[in-house]
């Protein structure tokens, strides 16, 4: 499944499908148009004929809101046809009137982003015989090409969700599954990967208004529940109307409120009675103790969610406001991995600071508001304006299962999303929308300590090397959307502007001495003769490094959105869908700060033919990010029965701001930069003691010397640079499909995806040490660095971050729904995927290959973190008797790939490369060759050079012969034979299946016609299922230098999130509505 480069055929193609797209667009509208709704709205379109099949034309249509009586008239036209744009999603009486026949009224909800087919049959009668008829939009939306689901009002207030986060039912969608947080501000969020992504290319709009991250992508708030009306997630092909972004869309709308007064009260509650115990993993499998390799333990915890909301008139039908409030106060603890804690408490019993502790206390804290004003101006003309925030504070939420208290920290958030949207009615024909928007967020996270950062194997202790850190940006958005209905054809036109004035914080990570072991203190213990001298046993510290200088950023950036599209009803039974859309971005790359860039300044002076070609020009945003899609839907019956679907489309994302930050840290007065970060034992010394660090001994000899912060690269620091020909990340997207409604309730579906992702971010070390004459290793920058004059201070590495990643999904997604029919509402979904990739491709950044001299070797391609072979996923709501109501979630995922490390730099290529694992090329499976190599070896050397040094001169030298071997030259040496090697292929093994039953049983009481009190126990992970995934080591990464913990879990799957129950969870509430 590794792609061939992208040649010159494709780009021919690509060419002629750019120019088949633009010309047929310019030909068909003659001026920019479009297929799709606007972010926040839905469309209602129909035929209008009389009893003999004919179509009526002139006939008057009028579409009333019934929870506002805001009402919307247009005429059918010469073909039968009407059509209403950018309505907010609701329920409507749909009225037909025409004169010499009887009118006609049907009532219907429509949901965010549908198009929802209305037609009528018109008979001769009395004007005023008024027929009546209460009915749904058709189960298959004959208009629709994309491949998306709704999520209803009734789902998001029925069905069970952790955390009461509305993102957690986007898990419904084929092809969405739940992954871990990639990012420390993201851990309480539910974070999607679509398509196998890692979840950086969702982006999320709030009542059209953007809810991005623009420092690590993603979304930014979560809302109160209360406020969420629905949304609609589009995991691929999704309108043009939606940009920035090559992964998926999620439109958001909120509440507002009605001519009724309307209203809720709730709280929820959690508590550790109501948990089971959490089955943890040893570890190291089965042992006497824990024969099923488990231990059992019973966290403390605690959370209380309590608020409500209210809407109404403040004028009947003209103006009305709706507000939500909700409050939650959670006390937790973070079970730290029996394994981790048993190396921790055997560090601090050998005189290490550590405070080692079997739970870590995560308390979280929080308020979400939301207010909302709706104005009907007059009859031509509404508004609404919305406002809705976020604050929290929490403590220790960087710390993971595997380190102690102190690695813990504060956290502080503050976000808030708003805007002001205008609808004009300019004609029968013609609808205007425009929005404004604000976003703002401040995140910070730091620590109150400051101490050395000691890593082992399976835990760690001191400063945690993500903090400190902050990050901050405000937002203004200016969008309009033009919709014009002209016979067959509905043009649609927009323009999208942010302007991001103040985007910046600081990140000052590794802001402590970070002193890494390569074994952990059981193996260190317990081995006397391989480790003689305990932890001061030279050769066992394979890496310090440490940062300083000033971590501050700040930019200013722009982005910019054209779009044009056309929804063409060829016939009644066909539907084309053309559009085009071109997004420019502007300093989103850092180009303002490239020249100040110390390490581009010193590469210019440095005048190499290998570092030139990454400085001779600076990188620039896009100017041709075209996105030209097409889609079609046919109806192969006429009758709504039996529908295919598919389409073509290119999705440009962004460059998110940690790519160019660690660049635009070095262009400040003074610099932020890794002083250093040495990895060799042999080559590379301990600052300021000119002890090779093979050679170090930890409580022993002198800690490295700190150098002072510089407005100057240091020698040994890392250079940063940006890829003069960096790119926006790009997605070409195909889909076809079949819809069958079974009946008006029930529809199956079956669709097939292909995505493929180019101009991924990937960091390549351009001075990675290279093998001369078969043995290892020299920089191809030394002789420069030698040569320089005036002197230039050595790097230690170069590391570019060039978009030059690929990755490749294809999905076949089966679904069976049913909407709410004899008290049973049901969906259910099957996908069938492939996602592969070079070394975790798209979505991440910052993936390093294991030689960047050949980022695109065979075994560098290889399933994604998150690919699935299958996943499956099932909800329902079951209104039973006597007011009882029944909602189960159902997910089912087979097991997720893992990759394999090492604890120290196996081929000896410096920093800025990934660590890789040598195989036989005989036996590419036997991952743990290396270290049984090495074990045998140390000791046989030891006998023939007997000494206080053996140990770590017998290291060195079995870790040469295995870097040698691998560089072509095998050796026998002490009667210890060497096979040929490789490296193992990415993600090469996979670990447990994932399968969650969450469950919602609610008993109704009523009280009149509108009044409710629901009384509910949620149970979350019902079946006490112990999902540990593809958690197989720190990072996603099994460490293959401790055989006894390689090959078994070591925590749980998606270890940073907080919303994947690690045991049975259950949850009490109430709810009263009105």
């Amino acid at each position: 499944m590794q792609p061939g480069c992208i040649g010159g055929e494709r780009q021919k193609m690509r060419r002629a499908i750019y120019l088949l797209f633009t010309g047929g667009l310019l030909l068909s509208l003659g001026s920019t148009n479009a297929f799709g709704q606007a972010t926040a709205s839905a469309t209602i379109q129909g035929t209008i004929t009389d009893k003999s099949g004919a179509v009526v034309s002139g006939a008057e249509v009028v579409a009333k809101n019934k929870a506002t009586d805001i009402t919307r008239t247009t005429s059918s036209d010469e073909t039968g046809s009407y059509r209403f744009e950018l309505l907010p999603a609701g329920t409507y009486t749909v009225t037909v009137t025409k004169t010499g026949f009887g009118p006609v009224a049907q009532t219907i909800e429509i949901l965010v982003g549908q198009t929802a087919t209305v037609n009528a049959e018109l008979n001769p009668g009395a004007e005023s015989e008024l027929i009546e008829v209460t009915s749904e939009a058709p189960v298959v939306d004959l208009a629709k090409t994309d491949v998306s689901q709704n999520i209803t009002p009734k789902e998001v207030e029925e069905l069970p969700m952790v955390g009461r986060d509305v993102a957690n039912l986007a898990y419904l969608a084929p092809g969405v599954k739940a992954t871990d947080s990639y990012d420390p501000t993201k851990n309480r969020y539910a974070i999607l990967s679509v398509n196998g992504d890692g979840g950086r290319n969702v982006n999320v709009t709030v009542n059209g208004v953007d809810n991005k991250d623009n420092t690590v992508g993603g979304p930014v708030m979560q809302l109160p529940l209360e406020a969420v009306q629905e949304f609609q997630i589009s995991t691929q092909r999704f309108s043009a109307v939606n940009g920035r972004s090559e992964g998926a869309a999620i439109n958001m709308i909120t509440k507002s409120g009605t001519n009724l007064y309307h209203g809720s009260i709730f709280g929820y509650f959690r508590d550790t009675n109501l948990n089971t115990d959490e089955k943890d993993p040893t570890g190291t499998g089965p042992t006497p103790a824990h024969p099923d390799g488990t231990i059992s333990t019973h966290p403390d915890y605690s959370r209380q969610q309590f608020g409500g909301s209210i809407g109404g008139p403040f004028r009947k039908d003209k103006l009305f406001g709706f507000a939500a409030i909700e409050r939650e106060r959670e006390h937790q603890a973070q079970t730290v991995d029996a394994t981790s804690l048993n190396e921790l408490t055997l560090a601090k019993a050998h005189g290490f600071a550590d405070q080692p502790a079997a739970t870590i206390p995560r308390p979280f804290f929080e308020w979400r508001y939301n207010g909302r004003l709706d104005w009907v101006i007059n009859s031509k003309n509404s508004a609404y304006l919305s406002y809705t925030s976020q604050v929290n504070d929490s403590l220790n939420d960087q710390s993971d299962a595997t380190m102690d208290l102190t690695e813990g920290n504060f956290t502080r958030n503050h976000l808030i999303v708003g805007n002001f949207t205008l609808n004009s009615n300019l004609s029968n024909t013609t609808i205007n929308q425009f929005t404004l928007g604000y976003q703002y967020w401040n995140n910070l996270i730091d620590s109150t300590l400051r101490a050395p950062n000691v890593i082992f194997p399976n835990a760690s202790f001191g400063t945690n090397t993500n903090v400190p850190q902050q990050s901050f940006q405000k937002k203004w958005q200016f969008k309009d959307d033009l919709s014009k209905s002209a016979g067959r054809h509905t043009f649609q036109a927009g323009v999208d502007f942010i302007h991001n004035p103040v985007e910046g914080g600081f990140f000052e990570f590794n802001p402590t001495l970070l002193i890494r072991f390569g074994a952990n203190p059981s193996a260190i213990l317990g081995n006397p003769s391989q480790y003689p001298q305990g932890f001061a046993t030279p050769g066992l510290v394979t890496e310090m490094s440490i940062a300083n200088g000033n971590p501050y950023f700040l930019v200013a950036t722009k982005q910019l959105g054209f779009y044009g599209q056309d929804n063409w009803k060829v016939n009644n039974r066909l539907t084309l869908n053309l559009g085009l859309r071109w997004d420019k971005d502007f300093n989103m790359i850092g180009g303002a700060d490239i020249k100040n860039s110390r390490t581009y300044q010193e590469l210019v002076a440095l005048n190499s033919p290998i570092s030139n070609p990454f400085v001779s020009k600076i990188a620039k945003d896009d100017n041709k990010d075209f996105s030209p899609r097409v889609g079609l839907a046919y109806d192969l019956t006429g009758r709504g029965k039996h529908v295919v679907r598919g389409g073509y489309g290119l999705y440009f994302g962004n460059v998110f701001q940690n790519i160019p930050l660690f660049m635009e840290q070095q262009a400040n007065p003074t610099i932020f930069q890794t002083l250093f970060d040495i990895t060799d034992p042999v080559k590379d010394t301990v600052p300021g003691t000119n002890i090779p660090l093979g050679q170090w001994r930890y409580g022993v000899d002198p800690m490295p010397t700190i150098a002072a912060p510089s407005s100057q690269l240091n020698p040994g620091s890392i250079g940063r640079l940006m890829d003069p020909n960096y790119r926006n990340p790009v997605t070409e997207e195909f889909n076809g499909g079949y819809s069958w409604a079974l009946n008006s309730n029930t529809a199956f579906e079956a669709e097939y995806t292909h995505v493929l992702g180019l101009h991924g971010n990937k960091t390549i070390n351009i001075d990675q040490k290279v093998p001369v004459n078969g043995a290892c290793c020299t920089r191809p920058l030394d002789a420069a660095f030698a040569a320089s004059n005036p002197p230039l201070p050595e790097l230690g590495t170069v590391r570019v971050d060039e978009s030059i990643n690929r990755e490749h999904y294809d999905g076949v997604n089966f679904s069976l729904r049913q909407r709410m029919s004899h008290r049973i509402q049901f969906a259910a979904n099957y996908t069938l995927a492939w996602a592969y990739s070079y070394d975790g491709g798209g979505g991440s950044y910052r993936n390093y290959p294991r030689l960047s001299t050949n980022p695109f070797a065979s075994y560098e391609w290889g399933p994604s973190p998150n690919d699935e072979r299958h996943h499956v996923t099932v909800s329902g709501i079951v209104d039973l008797p006597k007011g009882f109501q029944l909602s189960p979630i159902l997910q089912f995922g087979s097991a997720r790939p893992y990759n394999l490390t090492n604890s120290y730099n196996t081929l000896n290529t410096g920093g800025g490369t990934g660590t890789a694992v040598l195989v036989p090329t005989g036996n590419i499976t036997d991952y743990l060759y290396g270290t049984n190599y090495i074990a045998a070896f140390v000791p046989t050397y030891c006998t023939a050079h007997p000494g206080t040094t053996c140990q770590a001169d017998g290291m060195a030298q079995a870790q040469r012969n295995l870097q040698n071997c691998f560089y072509g030259t095998c050796a026998t040496q002490l009667g210890i034979p060497l096979s040929p090697l490789t490296i193992s292929k990415y993600d090469p093994l996979r670990g447990d299946p994932f399968f969650e039953l969450d469950m919602r049983l609610a008993k109704n009481i009523k009280f009149g016609d509108r009044m409710n009190l629901q009384l509910l126990a949620q149970a979350f992970n019902l079946t006490n299922q112990a999902n540990y995934g593809n958690n197989f080591g720190v990072g996603g990464a099994a460490n293959i230098a401790d055989p006894t913990h390689f090959g078994h879990p070591q925590g749980f799957i998606n270890p940073a999130s907080t919303i994947i129950p690690h045991a049975l969870w259950g949850e009490l509430g109430a709810r009263f509505t009105f």
